[in-house]
């Protein structure tokens, strides 16, 4: 006699449910984008098995100053967080880590985690250096080479050397994904691959950093910089050396990789001329927030020759299952990149502007396609979880086969 529907057959039946499968994570840089992942994993822990078929388990993890871990036999994400001294959190809050806290054991150079983990997926989480991103480079290329997946919330490789990693991802047939780098979880780079197929990217313009929403806001109710500093960071909007967001290093990271990605520029951040809001009076801000203008710090990227050489947007699932997909921007076989240029500019934006609303945690991108016309996306109250979920989404994207 058949079941009827709804009794579950016996093991092995042809209609059993599959077991899930086991996808194992390196993951270099234990900050607080990385446990706050651990923490998402701990609680779709379910969900994760029953909707996706996927088991996530932890080889190796790494930090500059809190010890590392190998653990060849796999932790679940909340048993890798107990291994650090750690206890899952409720995704709610960002409590700051206990004093003490860390690995057992001393910390690793990152090829030796990579080497040792034997991992079917790199989390690339590591803070972006300066000047450029050759460690956070070398452990992209690490993992490639060991034929695993490379997720990236480290700005530095796609801002600053996209197009290489991106064919050699191809090459060897796997994905390299970065949805966090540019608006913690908010949709940029799938948007644009999964919504915007054929399309081609003339431009693109956003506010892309949070600190300098809160310093202008707070120097517009009449706050001098060096109080208005102060305030941000007692209020935990801003880090303790907060240069590279005041200075525009940020911002024009954040530039380059999107207009890397979605423009094939081939640009760097030190390509991207960059506006400091260090010399701007609190009498400017004042003035231009009586007039009813506001300042925003401004990313901007647009083609300027060679828009026919501009890269046709694909959806990233295109391939075959367990295949490499094309990038966001696959650019034409053999063709020269379209100039283009970008920069990071103070701004003054009018009431009418679709920047005007978008302060404090907020971030905006405006895209601007051929057949499209502009698309916008904004991201409200961007906290931790965002970002971390960035990263989740770029692993529920993985092939299902490797």
């Amino acid at each position: 006699m058949k079941p009827h529907v709804g009794t579950h057959a016996a093991p092995g039946a042809a209609d059993a449910v599959a077991a899930p499968r086991r996808v194992a994570l390196c993951i270099l840089g234990f900050g607080n984008v990385a446990r706050r992942l651990c923490e998402v994993l701990t609680a779709r822990e379910r969900d994760l098995a029953e909707r996706f078929g996927l088991e996530l388990v932890v080889t190796a993890a790494g930090t500059r100053s809190h010890g590392s871990l190998i653990a060849p036999a796999g932790l679940s994400p909340a048993a890798t967080l107990r291994a650090a001294g750690l206890e899952p959190g409720d995704l709610q809050s960002a409590p700051a880590a206990p004093a003490g806290w860390g690995f057992a054991a001393p910390a690793r150079p990152g090829a030796e985690l990579i080497a040792a983990s034997g991992a079917d997926v790199l989390v690339e989480a590591t803070v972006q250096e300066e000047g450029g991103a050759a460690t956070a480079i070398a452990h992209v290329e690490g993992a490639l080479a060991r034929d695993m997946h490379v997720l990236s919330v480290n700005k530095g490789p796609v801002a600053w050397d996209y197009r290489r990693l991106a064919d050699l991802a191809v090459a060897h047939g796997r994905r390299l994904l970065f949805e966090g780098v540019t608006m913690d979880g908010c949709p940029v780079y799938n948007l644009a691959a999964r919504c915007l197929p054929g399309t081609r990217v003339l431009g693109i313009s956003g506010v892309l950093n949070s600190t300098t929403n809160y310093l202008l806001d707070a120097m517009a109710e009449g706050r001098a910089f060096d109080e208005a500093l102060a305030w941000v960071q007692a209020e935990g909007f801003a880090e303790a050396d907060p240069s590279h967001d005041i200075d525009g290093v940020d911002a024009a990271s954040k530039t380059a990789a999107l207009a890397n990605v979605l423009m094939d520029a081939r640009l760097t951040p030190a390509d991207v001329p960059r506006e400091s809001i260090r010399a701007v009076g609190a009498e400017r801000v004042a003035a231009v927030r009586a007039a009813g203008r506001r300042l925003r710090v401004v990313c901007e990227a647009e083609v300027v020759d060679g828009a026919e050489r501009l890269p046709v947007l694909g959806p990233p699932d295109a391939a075959a299952p367990g295949d490499a997909p094309p990038a966001a921007g696959t650019p034409a076989t053999g063709t020269d990149p379209p100039a283009v240029s970008a920069a990071v500019r103070l701004v003054e934006v009018d009431a009418d502007h679709p920047f005007f609303a978008v302060g404090g945690s907020m971030s905006t991108v405006v895209i601007r396609t051929d057949l499209m016309g502009e698309v916008q996306v904004v991201e409200r109250d961007a906290l931790l979880t965002q970002t971390a979920y960035a990263l989740y989404s770029d692993l529920l994207s993985l092939p299902r086969s490797r």
